[in-house]
């Protein structure tokens, strides 16, 4: 009865707030917990996480076991990224884990980008004065073609990094300093290359204030912390976490160099080359041409084109696009998985403070309103496979209107059930999507990555994107027939096995 009261003092604009929070969130929430539910998270990187987060939660860091076999050498999560994350979650770990399992960590995802973008909320009517442009710009926060992309790649730790970037920069510019100084410090060590985004961050906000020489002053003293945090983490942190058979292996951009001094050092030297992999495919695939230029287009589209009145907004996407545009991989490039995450945190800060120039309330209202429907559009038609540049799975996990998000191929409450029959400290071997949900132990090995399990839980069907479909079925048909396995439960397409002893 409280909180019923509580509401009805709120203004009608604050209403709608709650409302769009309280929708999305059912979305985001619901989205992300069928998907696990449902057997449509992989191994790599969601069972990963759940292992790290348990044996971090247990003051430990372990050699990842499912590593083994894939990356042909022992891993500790610390030698593949960076960052302190699931440091900072062990007391939620103690809190929530023991009813929530494998699923904490999306829980604790959703709950982040919404508290970013009830943030997001109190930063544009910080800085605009206009409740309502402060609520049209959570409804487009949420529209962003990139969060549901990132449904794809069920957890990740760029996603939970960049929900604390707006935060951050309410709390700054609030002048709460103390506070925004602790968030700064906790995303320094929240990814490796956060530091580097923050350099471009303090610039634009010495943009916004560079007749306030005091905020000027502490955006240069931020910008000073930036550039030390990231040369200490890549010349120092990074290398204490290596050994000689482990060594960090995200920095993925051979066309500039090997490190990021010979990236630095080439972009300063070869200016025109470096411009031009912005936009061109420097791979021999010409059919995956026009990958990079389909992610321009959905964000120009979705609003983009608002930047181009006020170009300083520009500054903090150079390292957001210089770091999708000069990487390997095609797929870094895209708009899929999480790797647009960081632009749908920073453009809606961008397009409504741009927005937020125009003093006639109907145009203003009328832009807010456009940039909503376009974004709205771009998200509905990118959810068609067939209208991607990059075909990269299907995408069930990203749409729960899709009539087989509720409706997959299998009995999915009779394999949890089957699941079940395995001691909570078992040596565990699992397929690709079983994996996730038996990877808070301390040996959970990837199928087909027997080593001394003492138990198989596999799909039938192919369950590994690394084996072709045969050589899966070869293996799987080779432990069915082994006479040291037993079949405990089969509830095709799944299959649990027992080792004899």
């Amino acid at each position: 009865m409280k909180i019923i009261k509580y509401l009805k003092e709120f203004s009608l604009s604050q209403k709608i707030l709650c409302l769009i929070m309280a929708v999305f969130g059912c979305v985001f929430y619901t989205t992300f917990i069928a998907n696990h539910y449902y057997f449509r998270t992989y191994a790599f990187d969601y069972a990963v996480y759940n292992f790290t987060f348990w044996d971090f939660a247990h003051f430990h860091s372990s050699i990842i076991p499912c590593y083994h076999v894939f990356m042909n050498t022992g891993m500790t999560f610390l030698q593949n990224h960076f960052t302190f994350i699931f440091i900072y979650l062990i007391p939620v770990y103690w809190m929530l884990n023991w009813l929530t399992g494998s699923y904490t960590l999306m829980i604790i995802q959703v709950t982040l980008i919404l508290w970013s973008a009830w943030n997001l909320y109190k930063l544009i009517r910080l800085k605009t004065n206009d409740d309502w442009l402060a609520v049209i710009s959570v409804l487009y926060y949420f529209l962003l073609q990139g969060h549901y992309s990132s449904f794809t790649a069920d957890c990740n730790i760029c996603t939970m990094a960049f929900c604390l970037v707006t935060p951050f920069l309410f709390y700054f510019e609030s002048k709460k300093y103390v506070a925004s100084s602790i968030l700064l410090v906790l995303l320094f060590f929240a990814r490796e290359d956060i530091s580097l985004y923050f350099i471009f961050i303090f610039s634009t906000l010495i943009a916004w204030h560079w007749k306030e020489k005091k905020i000027v002053r502490y955006c240069i003293a931020g910008m000073l912390s930036s550039i030390i945090c990231f040369i200490l983490t890549f010349k120092v942190f990074i290398p204490m976490c290596e050994t000689s058979d482990a060594h960090y292996v995200l920095f993925q951009y051979s066309a500039l160099g090997k490190n990021p001094l010979e990236a630095f050092l080439y972009i300063i030297n070869h200016p025109i080359n470096t411009f031009k992999l912005l936009y061109t495919n420097p791979l021999p695939d010409h059919t995956i041409d026009g990958v990079k230029m389909e992610f321009y287009m959905v964000y120009f589209i979705s609003g983009g084109f608002l930047l181009l009145l006020r170009p300083q907004y520009f500054i903090w996407f150079i390292p957001l696009i210089a770091q999708k545009m000069f990487n390997d991989s095609p797929i870094r490039w895209s708009i899929l998985w999480y790797y647009g995450d960081p632009v749908t945190t920073m453009l809606p800060i961008s397009v409504f403070l741009i927005t937020s120039v125009f003093k006639i309330k109907w145009i203003r209202y009328s832009i807010a309103a456009l940039v909503c429907a376009l974004a709205l559009y771009i998200t509905w038609y990118k959810a068609d496979i067939h209208n991607r540049a990059l075909v990269w799975g299907d995408t069930v996990k990203e749409n729960i209107f899709d009539p087989k998000f509720f409706h997959p191929d299998y009995n999915a409450a009779k394999i949890h059930a089957d699941l079940k029959l395995i001691p909570p400290d078992a040596k565990i071997c699992a397929s690709e999507s079983i994996l996730p949900h038996l990877s808070q132990r301390k040996y959970p090995y990837e199928f087909p990555d027997v080593e001394d399990a003492e138990y198989i839980a596999v799909f039938t069907f192919k369950n590994n994107y690394m084996m072709s479909d045969s050589a899966y079925s070869k293996t799987v048909n080779k432990y069915i027939n082994n006479p040291s396995w037993k079949i405990i439960a089969n509830d095709p397409p799944f299959l649990l096995m027992k080792k004899d002893e």
